[in-house]
């Protein structure tokens, strides 16, 4: 059976995030801009200008909590099963027991394919999260894991 310590998510992973929240930020806050300038009388340009100053707000915070949150996110394999640390203000700790995983899917998304990231979803028995996800993981790194905890589970006595 094999563990490891404490690791973190692939840096590439906060670059994923970034990417993909600036582009949700951007199609959430084209709405709000688009009605504004059309019921406000104010000028085209400033109606612009203060799309692009919300926007730029909105996007240093995000880029801010980002980092907070990819600094806080760690998992471990340890014998009782996948440990998964994470949380910015509220933090939260869940151990998945390797005896309790049906079984694990891993998923690529086109961002995360450019970086050869993977999410590791570990579904497991019982109706509470009864799905885990891992995500920021090397594609490689993910399968190895999934091989680990698949095997481990198939050689253990379990009902």
């Amino acid at each position: 059976m094999q563990t490891f310590e404490s690791k973190p998510l692939q840096a590439a992973y906060l670059k994923v995030m970034r990417i993909t929240s600036a582009l949700i930020l951007l199609a959430v806050a084209t709405g709000p801009a688009i009605l504004v300038s059309a019921v406000s009388s104010f000028q085209w340009y400033h109606v612009l200008g203060i799309y692009v100053l919300v926007y730029a707000l909105l996007f240093a915070l995000l880029f801010w909590y980002l980092k907070l949150w990819y600094r806080a996110y760690h998992y471990q394999l340890c014998a009782e099963g996948l440990s998964i640390n994470k949380g910015v203000f509220w933090k939260q700790q869940s151990v998945v027991p390797r005896n309790r995983v049906q079984h694990i899917d891993i998923t690529t998304g086109p961002i995360e394919r450019r970086y050869d990231l993977s999410k590791l979803v570990v579904h497991t028995a019982g109706t509470r999260n009864a799905s885990v996800i891992l995500p920021g993981l090397l594609h490689d790194e993910a399968v190895a894991l999934r091989q680990e905890l698949i095997n481990t589970n198939q050689t253990e006595d379990t009902v």
